[in-house]
């Protein structure tokens, strides 16, 4: 589905779509592409799963169109920023950096400022190198990927077997994270990390990913906001062109595989 009613926004921030993941949701992500009109576009992180190669990949044509369509955008003058995360840190090679920056389609790098329309300044990044998981050892990163994996199949298939489209906070994955206190304990610990960083280098705010956990809110003093991902939640961080930033989901309709139409704002912080 391709859209003609485009609302154009400052700023679009994306993160973990995950796209080659099998349950990642390309058909919202595109839906989102096609919704906006971004000045600029920033990709956050884990837009590749590059660990799937290894395990199933699951690349479809509208994972393609989701790449088009920001291919699009670039060439249409948005201005294209894209951070590299744990899941392509391939993208962290300095040889593929260099011949990304020279293609000049978008520009790369592990962090960048961003200053709002109102005059505030945003750090924008991943966030895994502030994660003490994946600071351990990559045996422990595999294994929490793998229970993940398999979190989602029982959310896919108590889903199937119910009739019942689980997502966001309702999906079962969310509710096991929400019941697990070492999980909301680390959570805390990267949110901590992350924004003590911004604070100390200066920034008004943090925009981030990684942590599949949508938040905009204020942390003491500082704007915090994590853009969410796209295989629990389909959530995304847009800045007007006043300044203003806005946690939005996206969502499918009850019918297996039907086009996103649904848009809610979650949360907003002038």
């Amino acid at each position: 589905m391709f859209r003609t009613d485009r609302t154009r926004v400052r700023t679009l921030f994306l993160s973990d779509l995950h796209l080659g993941f099998r349950y990642s949701r390309p058909e919202q992500i595109l839906d989102c592409l096609q919704r906006y009109q971004p000045e600029q576009l920033y990709v956050l992180g884990d837009f590749i799963d590059g660990w799937c190669l290894g395990r199933g990949w699951h690349w479809s044509d509208t994972c393609s169109h989701v790449v088009r369509r920001i291919v699009d955008l670039a060439a249409g003058g948005t201005r294209v920023r894209l951070v590299a995360g744990n899941h392509d840190d391939f993208l962290r090679s300095p040889l593929l950096q260099l011949l990304i920056q020279r293609a000049g389609m978008c520009e790369l790098a592990d962090e960048f400022l961003h200053q709002l329309a109102d005059g505030r300044h945003f750090l924008v990044l991943h966030g895994d190198q502030f994660d003490p998981w994946e600071k351990a050892t990559r045996l422990t990163s595999g294994a929490l990927a793998l229970l993940y994996d398999l979190l989602l199949q029982a959310n896919s298939t108590w889903g199937y077997l119910t009739q019942c489209v689980q997502h966001g906070e309702a999906s079962l994955v969310c509710r096991v994270k929400r019941r697990l206190r070492a999980l909301g304990s680390h959570l805390n610990r990267f949110r901590t990390r992350v924004s003590g960083y911004a604070r100390y280098r200066g920034f008004d705010g943090v925009i981030c990913g990684h942590s599949h956990q949508p938040e905009l809110l204020q942390l003491e003093g500082l704007v915090w906001c994590n853009t969410g991902d796209w295989i629990e939640n389909c959530t995304a961080i847009v800045e007007h062109h006043c300044g203003t930033l806005e946690l939005i989901e996206v969502y499918p309709q009850e019918a297996p595989h039907a086009a996103a139409e649904i848009t809610s704002i979650l949360q907003r912080v002038a």
